[in-house]
């Protein structure tokens, strides 16, 4: 079998994180509809974050 060369694992990954931004930057804009809310979660201790 061939090596995949394709990475769709990181693809995918920075698809949903255009998605989020697309999201993010709408709400930014009109505020959020109706009940809606984030429960957004991060890890404190990955490379890179400040």
């Amino acid at each position: 079998m061939a090596d995949d060369h394709i990475r769709y694992d990181i693809l995918a990954q920075e698809a949903l994180r255009g998605v989020m931004r697309k999201v993010l930057a709408e709400v930014a804009r009109t505020g959020l509809p109706g009940n809606h809310h984030f429960f957004i979660t991060f890890l404190t201790g990955a490379p890179g974050v400040r």
